[in-house]
């Protein structure tokens, strides 16, 4: 009896051993996925390549995978990558889940986070970049003099006649709360969703709307052919269509604001390098680097002092856009009721039952 307890606690130390080995013993590498494309490209030479300098740690990059898919990746004990630039209301759910590693802060240099807005920097995740949905407008058919300058001007199709396109309400920036400001919500009660008013809103403006967009790429893309005269659009891709010279122009006002999160996926083969990546990542210098290529904000406010003035003038974070931004509250599209469902599933299921009227 002695030996077998002996025994099984000999095995149980070399277990817990040699997990606190495997998590002790990175690779030299870290894997980390993004969203792609041309910001991608910027997070590649502002961020993976000077931290590959700097570290001698390899960043590999993976491609981005949905959240049935990450989970379920998770849930096999063996994610195939360490660390995933989430939105926040898939961070949400996969917090609740137990499903992210905790960064241990105490390991890295914690002053990188001081300038971070609160809430920005949590015990599970840390802001990356602020993206904007902004209210566009071909400037053939109107001008900042003449044209809509809120959500109820996007909504008054007689004061402003013409087509629109508006977002999916399954697609992530969903017109929600778009229409609840339309219809007279106050910004500061906008959450919790009146939902079936939000539906209500969009039901007297679906005449107007030429298509619900799908992607990013579709308003500003309909804006610039005249297929809409107003459209809500992604900040990036129309301030990029403005300065190339397309017809296009927007305005700040009730602008919608939203930010990723850098997290650690459970049981990270690179746990200790992914908490180095994150810190690197979140450094003024890196932000700085990708705001110059992205017109997206950045959350580290020392930032701004590697940013020229004309440039800083642009990005969501900047203080005269964020007064008259409202930022998306994913936490509360992620809640659930007592039935298990999320706030997010109620939508998707209102919108696909709006689509069939």
């Amino acid at each position: 009896m002695r030996f077998k307890l002996v025994l099984s606690l000999g095995v149980g130390l070399i277990a817990l051993l040699s997990g606190a080995h495997s998590r002790a013993q990175d690779q030299g590498q870290v894997c980390v996925t993004a969203s792609g494309g041309s910001f991608q490209d910027a997070l590649r030479e502002s961020i993976f390549k000077p931290f590959e300098k700097a570290t001698g740690i390899k960043v590999v990059e993976a491609v981005f995978q949905p959240l049935a898919k990450t989970r379920a990746m998770i849930n096999t004990g063996n994610p195939e990558c360490d660390i995933v630039m989430m939105v926040r209301t898939d961070y949400y759910v996969l917090l609740r889940e137990g499903l992210l590693e905790k960064i241990d802060y105490d390991s890295i240099n914690k002053k990188t986070f001081d300038d971070f807005p609160k809430g920005t920097v949590t015990p599970n995740g840390v802001g990356t970049f602020v993206y904007a949905k902004v209210i566009g407008f071909n400037t053939k058919h109107y001008t900042q003099e003449n044209g809509p300058k809120s959500w109820a001007d996007v909504w008054d199709v007689k004061k402003f006649p013409g087509p629109r396109m508006l977002d999916a309400g399954n697609f992530p920036g969903s017109p929600v709360e778009s229409a609840l400001l339309a219809d007279g919500v106050s910004p500061d009660k906008l959450y919790p969703l009146d939902l079936k008013r939000a539906y209500d809103a969009m039901a007297r403006m679906k005449p107007y709307v030429v298509k619900w967009a799908t992607t990013g790429a579709m308003q500003p893309e309909a804006l610039v052919s005249g297929e809409a005269f107003i459209a809500p659009s992604t900040l990036g891709r129309l301030q990029q269509a403005k300065e190339q010279g397309a017809p296009v122009d927007y305005v700040w006002n009730q602008a919608v604001t939203n930010y990723d999160y850098w997290t650690i996926l459970k049981g990270a083969k690179n746990y200790k390098n992914a908490v180095k990546f994150i810190e690197f990542a979140s450094r003024p210098e890196s932000q700085a680097g990708v705001v110059k290529a992205q017109i997206v904000g950045p959350l580290n406010k020392r930032a701004f002092d590697l940013i020229s003035p004309g440039r800083a003038k642009l990005l969501p974070t900047y203080p005269e856009h964020l007064a008259q931004a409202i930022e998306f509250n994913a936490e509360w599209w992620a809640q659930t009721d007592a039935s298990g469902k999320s706030n997010l599933e109620k939508n998707n299921a209102m919108w696909n039952a709006f689509v069939l009227k």
